[in-house]
């Protein structure tokens, strides 16, 4: 038989039903090289049509049947969040707590886990359990609130799923939610269950204080996929400049005058002057030159006032003040002496 894969990835469903009709009974629940069978191959890939699904159903594709990973093609359908085909599956009687993979789990776990709200309410009108335990005994409970996942969180507690169980390492959900820092889903996990609307409000407006969690290299290329405002964002902020860059002018080149150190005045050995200050000893004074006698004993100068007060400055007797002594005057004529009063 030839390979299923391009066909399926065709959605040529006129050639998909030759393919299967000329082949062996029941090959259409054969494994491929990879170990999928066609519909888990389907179901796996987001380009395959829902149609091209339904057809390999009525070929006899088995929707509980598995491949080499053990799980079914529901499994995945709710990983990749695909509601129409999950929908569809669940209505041809599909296993909805068929266990899966190597952790056992249900496909409950899978959209508690990743946050799908809307498949988790699919998922549990369809009789899903709500506290069935994983091979790590992890409710969907415990695996929403370990992955800080509020809304789902919210829909799981409000369709009466227990929040006292354990996993194996006997942690309730409100243990690893706070353990991990979700206060959003701790105040959910702390509420009644007649205050969950409340809570769910609080919730809300926890999360959105929380910052936006780093996308993974396969969330950003399937949500580019699906949304076309968040593909050309993306493109806008990869891209290259596309604007022409505008000319600009040269610098002008302007010449920066460095100061010069201080030039020394006097020889530091010899004590020679360099410039025309010279010292008395250098122009031949070996002692201060007299003063004139006609500058010796003059006043000193007299200084005005300060302000409008009555207070005198300077010595000058023009102004009141008591004439100081000079020292030439000392002993002459004019100077009277009072004995000391015993």
């Amino acid at each position: 038989m030839a390979a299923f894969e391009d066909v399926i990835l065709r959605n040529d469903k006129e050639a998909l039903h030759q393919l299967f009709t000329a082949a062996p009974r029941n090959a259409v629940n054969s494994v491929n090289a990879d170990g999928f069978t066609p519909l888990y191959f389907a179901c796996m890939k987001t380009s395959v049509s829902l149609s091209t699904i339904e057809e390999l159903i009525r070929l006899g594709a088995d929707v509980n049947g598995r491949g080499i990973d053990n799980e079914t093609a529901l499994y995945i359908s709710v990983y990749n969040r695909r509601s129409d085909v999950a929908e569809h599956l669940l209505g041809v009687r599909a296993d909805v707590n068929a266990v899966n993979g190597v952790w056992k789990e249900t496909v409950l776990h899978v959209a508690a886990r990743l946050g799908y709200g809307d498949l988790v309410t699919l998922l549990l009108r369809a009789g899903a359990e709500r506290n069935t335990r994983n091979g790590k005994l992890e409710t969907p409970l415990f695996a929403a609130a370990k992955a800080g996942r509020h809304e789902t969180v919210y829909l799981l507690l409000d369709a009466g799923a227990n929040p006292a169980i354990t996993n194996e390492d006997d942690k309730s959900p409100l243990y690893i939610a706070s353990e991990k820092g979700f206060k959003h889903v701790v105040v959910l996990l702390k509420a009644s269950r007649g205050d969950l609307k409340h809570a769910k409000a609080e919730a809300d407006a926890e999360w959105r204080l929380r910052p936006e969690p780093v996308m993974s290299s396969d969330e950003i290329l399937d949500r580019a996929s699906k949304d076309k405002g968040f593909t050309a964002a993306v493109k806008l902020r990869s891209s290259a400049i596309t604007e022409p860059v505008p000319e600009t002018k040269p610098m002008e080149v302007v010449d920066i005058k460095v100061p010069e150190p201080k030039v020394r005045t006097h020889n530091p050995i010899t004590g020679e002057s360099y410039g025309p200050c010279r010292s008395l000893e250098e122009v031949g004074y070996d002692a201060p030159p007299p003063v004139p006698k006609e500058l010796q004993n003059l006043p000193p100068a007299q200084l005005p006032r300060v302000g409008g007060t009555s207070m005198v400055v300077g010595t000058g007797t023009e102004d009141g003040s008591r004439e100081p002594f000079r020292v030439d005057t000392l002993g002459s004529d004019a100077t009277q002496y009072s004995a000391p009063h015993k």
